[in-house]
């Protein structure tokens, strides 16, 4: 008799444990996750912080908390945090145990492999009684993102000609060995460096003064990209590794002139997410010009919206004119070169970095060490 009392009195604890948490478990349950920081550079190391608060009397036995994050952001394996990884997005779930009126808060180390934009939108929280009889979803929405800028590579920028127009003529030039001929001094602008302070200006005007350089306003350099991994591509790029290295490229051009406090602008025969036309961004100097750059190239989709020559022919249609021009293209042919003899044609100065068959081979090598 008191073996069936002790079996009825657990039921009955079961069955009210089971009601009151599976009831209760989500309620004054609130969540957050984010990132440390709103952008970073391919390659850098961030962290992911998740913060769970438990605001009522009732401890909560167990909470599961699952996302869907792109698989270019690489997690440390953690205790309580399983990861289930597919080509193009991985599936998280972290685990939490919340005693009565607690808050708790996680930070993983995230490696951002790849330059993309990553939003947060939404994670799933799953709770329950001791035994996990019985559970409760909520589905919580998030608003979060994530910018991951291409890591500017080290460019022979050098190698990009400078114009210098006296009348009808033009003076090439190269843009680091050239000495810096001082015309004056102008008020600080943002992109202006430590090394071009006035000092003796800045204290007599009460402002920041800067050295104003010969050619600092005719110094504009617009860099374009093709997306076409090789010629004759039909609609799909097939070599993303590619494309993603010429980015790195336009990346490194545009900061290296910008640091310098000269323009730079940047287009590509590719979209940035969710829009359908090519990208385009006028040459501009200073800080906020090289940050919109880096957050288009962090943005771009890698599919073609036009032929690369179509565009260069619109450019060499356009205004463009009395202008650096650098163009990144895996390949170069007659059209190419016609359009480039067009931009010439305008006063432009064009120089040509072509990713070759020999930089796929380099990139091996270095996959493979």
């Amino acid at each position: 008799m008191l073996l069936l009392w002790f079996i009825a009195a657990a039921v009955i604890i079961l069955v009210a444990q089971s009601a009151t948490f599976g009831r209760y478990a989500l309620r004054r349950i609130t969540y957050q996750r984010h990132f440390e920081t709103k952008a970073c550079y391919q390659g850098e190391r961030i962290l992911l912080i998740e913060q769970m608060t438990n605001a009522k009397w009732l401890p909560v036995p167990w909470l599961r908390v699952e996302s869907q994050l792109s698989s270019r952001l690489l997690f440390n394996r953690a205790d309580n945090f399983l990861i289930s990884s597919g080509e193009l997005s991985q599936n998280h779930k972290s685990f939490f145990a919340l005693a009565a009126y607690t808050k708790v808060t996680r930070k993983h180390t995230v490696l951002c492999a790849r330059r993309g934009w990553y939003k947060l939108q939404s994670v799933t929280l799953t709770g329950g009684d001791l035994l996990a009889i019985r559970s409760v979803t909520k589905k919580i929405a998030l608003d979060e993102q994530l910018l991951v800028f291409p890591k500017p590579a080290q460019v022979p920028i050098h190698e990009i000609p400078f114009s210098s127009w006296q009348g009808e003529r033009s003076v090439p030039r190269w843009t680091i060995s050239d000495p810096f001929i001082v015309a004056g001094v102008r008020d600080y602008q943002a992109g202006d460096t430590f090394k071009q302070m006035n000092w003796k200006a800045t204290a007599k005007t009460g402002r920041m003064q800067v050295h104003q350089y010969d050619y600092t306003a005719d110094r504009r350099l617009m860099i374009y990209l093709n997306v076409d991994d090789v010629e004759g591509m039909w609609r799909s790029v097939t070599d993303e590794a590619l494309v993603e290295k010429g980015i790195s490229w336009a990346a490194g051009a545009a900061e290296a002139v910008i640091r310098q406090g000269m323009e730079a602008g940047f287009a590509a025969n590719m979209p940035v997410a969710d829009l359908r036309e090519s990208i385009r961004i006028e040459p501009r100097s200073g800080q906020e010009q090289l940050l919109r750059i880096f957050e288009a190239m962090a943005k771009l989709t890698i599919e073609r919206t036009e032929l690369f020559h179509q565009l260069l022919e619109r450019e060499a249609q356009g205004s463009l004119r009395s202008c650096d021009v650098l163009i990144i293209s895996s390949y170069w042919n007659d059209k190419l070169e016609l359009q480039a003899n067009a931009l010439r044609f305008n006063g432009n100065a064009v120089a040509v970095w072509e990713l070759t068959a020999d930089e796929k081979e380099a990139r091996r090598e270095e996959a493979g060490a």
